[in-house]
């Protein structure tokens, strides 16, 4: 189950973002974005594998299209990606922290 890896990755990050600690609220955040990474594997390997497919047409021709888990790839991706927002990892989040200037005076 690579969920449990990417709860690993996952907590050490927050872990990193929060001076060592992970916060108890977080928790169930983090698990859920370990089990929407690991779905999110799971498409990506099929797609990968057969990024399109053919098929019979109406007309009796042969239609070329986009895997059928594209969309669903591409939801999980956005999902994913809102957990690592949720959770301040991203390079948005990162680039909105300031630092406190200090007062020369």
């Amino acid at each position: 189950m690579k969920a449990k890896t990417y709860i690993t990755e996952i907590r050490r990050q927050v872990k990193a973002n929060h001076n060592g600690v992970v916060p108890t609220e977080l928790e169930g955040t983090i698990r859920d974005y370990a089990q929407a990474k690991e779905l999110r594997d799971v498409y990506r390997e099929k797609v990968m594998a057969k990024p399109t497919i053919t098929e019979k047409g109406s007309m009796g021709n042969l239609v070329t299209k986009q895997h059928p888990l594209c969309g669903l790839l591409y939801q999980q991706e956005l999902l994913c990606l809102n957990y690592a927002k949720a959770l301040g990892g991203t390079a948005a989040k990162a680039a909105a922290k300031t630092e406190p200037v200090e007062n020369g005076s």
